[in-house]
């Protein structure tokens, strides 16, 4: 079938900004291009980077300091002509005049998809996808048809086929990909200190990331994994899982691997947190000493990891990017 139904995807990326809103972006394009009736291509706002999975798609970057509304602009009258624009942006970067270049696609009878963005004009949107499991849509009651969340929102991508859990002494430890609170400086040592002595760690360095401080005499086995170009491998090798909240969380839970999370960012998160820690399907953390402690717990108690991950297993086991897929080339007979 040849791919007529053009997709522009929008997004930020860069190192304040993180690559969550990029990934998650990725695994629909990815979803679209499976099914061989839409043409993805990707506007990015932000910083350039290398990243493999974007090779197979059309990608235009263009740096903060442009005009976004004007860019916008450029691709859909001069560049795609898309039939559809999905918007993933970061909510503390401000835009001025959102509502009249949202109203200005819609005149060109183009679809709009809101992923976590412009829902304050929930109204001009097609679909309003929220990535989380737990939402209050109550001041969207006249937009129920449109507003999308649940355990089978989470726009991730799966690689590799689930495994059982089985204890070990490998631990992943994810900071994001710029580690934007500097958890490399402090949280090494925090794990070396603590740590059974034989815990092989496996840290992950983001593209936008400094290296991590490791102490200069190590107790633990430490290896640095700089800008994997995927996490699923690290993924399913690892026994447990400590992590800040975000796309790469939901990446470790889908593979039901037991984890501890917690978020680095003051109060931006407290509130899905609080929700999170009453589903079990990880441990939650006030911060970083206390994640390192949970960690130290967690590794002593099989019951409760073995519980974890197969709960975690139970609750991520539908494709968030193929149901958003399909919303979007449902579209396209309305």
């Amino acid at each position: 079938m040849t791919a007529v139904f053009r997709v522009l995807l929008v997004c930020h990326a860069s190192c304040t900004m993180g690559l969550g809103h990029l990934s998650r972006l990725l695994s629909v394009a990815q979803e679209l291009r499976k099914s061989g009736a839409a043409e993805p291509e990707f506007l990015i706002f932000g910083e350039y980077i290398e990243k493999n999975e974007l090779a197979g798609f059309n990608t235009v970057f263009i740096p903060l300091l442009n005009d976004f509304v004007e860019a916008i602009k450029d691709r859909v009258q001069i560049g795609l002509a898309p039939s559809v624009v999905i918007f993933d942006l970061y909510p503390k970067h401000e835009i001025v005049g959102v509502k009249k270049m949202l109203l200005w696609i819609k005149s060109r009878n183009i679809h709009l998809v809101g992923v976590e963005s412009f829902f304050e004009y929930c109204d001009l949107l097609d679909v309003a996808w929220v990535s989380s499991f737990s939402f209050d849509s109550s001041m969207y009651s006249d937009s129920t048809d449109r507003v999308k969340f649940g355990w089978d929102s989470y726009l991730i991508q799966k690689r590799l086929p689930s495994q059982e859990w089985t204890k070990g002494k490998r631990i992943l430890i994810l900071t994001g990909g710029g580690d934007v609170t500097h958890l490399g400086n402090s949280l090494p040592t925090l794990l070396d200190g603590s740590l059974d002595k034989n815990t092989e760690v496996h840290w992950v360095r983001g593209p936008f990331a400094g290296a991590p401080s490791l102490p200069d005499k190590t107790r633990l086995n430490w290896r640095v994994h700089y800008a994997p170009t995927q996490l699923d491998e690290l993924i399913v090798e690892s026994n447990y899982v400590l992590t800040v909240f975000g796309v790469s969380f939901f990446e470790v839970l889908q593979y039901g691997i037991p984890s501890v999370v917690f978020s680095p960012y003051g109060d931006k998160d407290s509130q899905e947190l609080k929700a999170l820690s009453d589903e079990k399907v990880a441990m939650v953390a006030e911060n970083d000493m206390n994640a390192v402690a949970q960690v130290v717990a967690l590794m002593k108690n099989d019951h409760l990891a073995k519980a974890l991950s197969e709960k975690a297993l139970e609750n991520l086991s539908i494709n968030g990017a193929r149901r958003l897929s399909d919303a979007i080339l449902s579209l396209e007979k309305v």
